[in-house]
């Protein structure tokens, strides 16, 4: 058995507008565990993650914080203790709209390598900086 402290993991941060921390504890390239990817983020009051799909379903477990989850143009208050589980190809996207930080663990099944789940987001916030005129 391994243990995971996840506070005291380093978390990389996407910039704005879709502003998140995210820590990558087990994945094919993080503590070679090729089955799975699981994560923490954190998303800031008024920040949100882009709408996107996945080839691959993944579940969202809401640790702390509310805000909005749209899951294929549907909108869903969500809150502490709820898990949401989001089939391979749903569009879906999470929104802060809470005056705390939303706290979510994630996990993929089969898991992608923490560079592939983070390149991806970056390229995301990239994209719609350049759409924006952002630096």
């Amino acid at each position: 058995m391994e243990v995971i402290k996840c506070w005291e993991e380093r978390s990389m941060t996407i910039k704005e507008p879709y502003k998140r921390h995210i820590k990558v504890m087990l994945a094919p390239d993080t503590r070679d565990v090729p089955e799975i990817t699981y994560s923490h983020a954190i998303i800031d009051p008024g920040s949100k993650t882009d709408y996107h799909k996945h080839d691959r379903p993944e579940l969202i477990q809401i640790l702390s914080g509310r805000g909005i989850s749209v899951c294929e143009g549907k909108e869903i208050p969500i809150e502490p203790d709820m898990a949401l589980w989001v089939r391979a190809g749903e569009m879906h996207q999470i929104i802060n709209t809470g005056v705390e930080s939303i706290k979510l663990a994630t996990v993929f099944v089969p898991g992608y390598t923490a560079r592939e789940n983070l390149e991806r987001c970056v390229r995301a916030a990239e994209g719609a900086s350049e759409e924006q005129g952002q630096p």
